[in-house]
């Protein structure tokens, strides 16, 4: 969200708007009530409840009868998860155009289905490697602060080294995401009855 012209700051400075945080208790002829018993004087009031996120718009996934728990996984390269074949996903940036990131995924798997036509392959699973797993973690996106987004992210997979990044960030994205080659040692490559197993998640250690 962005103020151009820098209105609203200066509305604040000069002390005829206010911005207040908490609770709403309740209404009142000229605005209303925060629980802590802050009166809010108000013009006009709109009403927004903000927006709750979900992975996968809240759809309940499993695999082979076992269901799937998101915030179990890593994210690989912003668009897979850990251990579950075949899914990939949009979310484009955060701070950037959306379509870029969108832009960006859409090719890779385009590139991935090529290259599992070509080489008669049905499945590809990220897979992580011993070698991931004392790997520090963060959550899915780092250096956010809107509440929205905060308060949501329990339910989302994690990040952490390597190809297990959601990096929002575009020029390392082109380098992860469209430079670097399909096999890359993390994806695991199978037909229909070849799922790769699923390593153990690694022991989270969280980064403050």
């Amino acid at each position: 969200c962005l103020i151009p012209d820098g209105d609203l700051y200066n509305s604040i400075n000069e002390g005829s708007a206010q911005v207040v945080t908490g609770d709403i208790e309740t209404w009142t002829e000229s605005g209303l009530v925060m629980k802590d018993g802050t009166e809010v004087n108000a013009d006009i009031i709109v009403t927004a409840t903000g927006i709750n996120l979900t992975v996968m718009s809240g759809i309940a996934f499993d695999l082979d009868g076992d269901a799937i728990n998101f915030p179990d996984t890593f994210t690989y390269k912003g668009m897979m998860y850990s251990g579950i074949p075949n899914m990939a996903h949009t979310f484009g940036y955060i701070n950037a155009s959306w379509t870029l990131r969108a832009d960006l995924t859409a090719e890779y798997v385009c590139r991935l289905l090529n290259h599992m036509t070509t080489h008669q392959q049905a499945v590809a699973t990220p897979t992580l490697r011993p070698e991931d797993a004392n790997m520090p973690t963060e959550d899915w996106i780092q250096d956010f602060s809107a509440g929205y987004m905060r308060r949501m992210m329990h339910l989302f997979p994690k990040q952490g080294q390597g190809p297990w990044r959601n990096t929002q960030d575009y020029k390392l994205d082109k380098k992860m995401i469209r430079r670097a080659p399909i096999e890359d040692g993390v994806l695991v490559f199978g037909d229909s009855g070849n799922i790769a197993p699923a390593m153990d998640s690694p022991t989270l250690t969280k980064v403050a």
